[in-house]
């Protein structure tokens, strides 16, 4: 997993050019906080806001109609534009840099298999336990409908070409390409290196892209505010606040669930594991930062959840990156709560796809600055859902974003705890 700890910044880059050795470090991010931009962002937009409302009605349909949607709009669409190829080299680097295939097949799988039976356990329950907060509307379908649409779902992961995926924006078509590629070349082996280091390279411009769009994200939360407060769409200030308390609820419950899980593995009490575990997660819960509790969170499941530092140097890095329940917990209140507020009729096929995208999202969703914005663009694109609310529910997830990256690292350990645990 050295590409991966290299992409967290971990690790340094090497690298020989103009005929020296180079040796890259990824420096700390400093400067002012997203959380705090955001803060200002809203507050100057409401104030602004609450000004527009005593203007002429023809002077505000101008402004919202002629100025603040066409930005808001442009914004989005090249937002959608980058998504793509970033959530494609994201999952192609993240196959290839498994290593090798005997790696994989001795540490991998059964990683693999742990973390799919804790999120199948979990992240139905975390998903329901919210649900009572809001006013769901459940469309009626014929007998088989459902079935017969949840099978076309899954038919059509298959593109029949390997461009229509990214003409289309299909980010379920998009993966699958992106994996199909990334598990051959690791196959194949170094005869691939050349490939595996141009898609690197070529991940490093698209994240760097996405960084510079992320220092947009609080432009972009100040007009959709703005255009909110000032047109009186209060609604979607009520659906924002849904959002959060049933992303709370839903990563309260992960907690739970996660714990008695492993302690029922482990053997332990809660209070023990609890006390094994904390350290790490009062660094991901005051940081907001995976990158910045990935020491401690090795230290902790070798030195006192007993992991092999073999088993521990491949998981640590795997599950930081791959296994984020807590985010798809976000990403699924953030839809329901987006349909609710719009009034759409949610079958039982559209929960059920909400809730895949969203834990395919958050597994494909590069932990790089940009990356929860675009997969929002992405979530709410596939579900056909307004973007009305997508600037409330990103202003919350900046507060949010420090609990869920706390749930997914402790749910993580569990996992890896877990399934050491089994190798013994």
């Amino acid at each position: 997993m050295q590409s991966a700890m290299i992409r967290m910044g971990k690790l340094p880059r090497w690298r020989f050019r103009h005929g020296a050795n180079e040796v890259l470090f990824t420096s700390e991010k400093t400067g002012v906080p997203e959380w705090l931009r955001l803060i200002v962002a809203i507050a100057a937009a409401v104030f602004l806001g609450l000004l527009i409302r005593q203007l002429p009605e023809p002077a505000r349909l101008v402004l919202q109609d002629g100025i603040l949607a066409p930005l808001m709009n442009t914004f989005l669409g090249f937002l959608n534009a980058v998504a793509g190829p970033m959530i494609f080299l994201s999952a192609v680097g993240g196959s290839y840099s498994i290593g090798d295939a005997a790696t994989f097949s001795e540490i991998g799988k059964r990683l693999c298999l742990w973390y799919g039976a804790f999120l199948c356990g979990t992240l139905l329950p975390a998903g329901l336990i919210g649900l009572p907060l809001f006013d769901l509307r459940f469309g009626a379908a014929h007998a088989g409908g459902g079935f017969s649409a949840l099978y076309q779902m899954v038919l059509d992961i298959v593109p029949t070409n390997l461009f229509t995926p990214f003409s289309r924006g299909n980010t379920l078509q998009i993966l699958f390409v992106a994996i199909v590629i990334g598990i051959a070349m690791l196959r194949v082996g170094k005869d691939t290196q050349s490939v595996a280091d141009l898609s690197e390279q070529l991940g490093y411009i698209v994240n760097g892209i996405m960084s510079v769009i992320s220092r947009l994200v609080p432009a972009f939360v100040f007009g959709s505010t703005l255009s909110i407060v000032a047109s009186s769409e209060l609604d979607a200030m009520a659906a924002g606040g849904k959002f959060f308390f049933g992303t709370l609820a839903g990563c309260a419950a992960l907690l739970i669930l996660h714990t008695a899980a492993a302690c029922l593995r482990l053997r332990i009490s809660p209070i023990a594991l609890w006390n094994k575990t904390l350290s790490a997660f009062l660094i991901a819960v005051t940081t907001a930062s995976s990158s910045a509790a990935f020491a401690d969170n090795l230290t902790t499941c070798v030195e006192k959840l007993g992991v092999s530092r073999r088993i521990a140097n491949f998981g640590v890095p795997f599950g930081q990156i791959l296994y984020k329940p807590a985010v798809a917990v976000l990403f699924w209140y953030a839809a329901v709560s987006a349909a609710e507020s719009a009034g759409l009729e949610m079958s039982a096929p559209w929960l059920i796809t909400a809730l895949v995208m969203s834990v395919v999202l958050s597994t494909a969703a590069p932990p790089v600055p940009g990356g929860m914005s675009a997969s929002f663009a992405i979530l709410f694109m596939q579900l056909d859902l307004p973007t009305e609310n997508l600037a409330v529910i990103l202003s919350l997830t900046s507060i949010l974003d420090f609990i869920v990256t706390a749930v997914n690292i402790f749910s993580a350990q569990s996992v890896i705890a877990a399934a050491a645990k089994e190798k013994d």
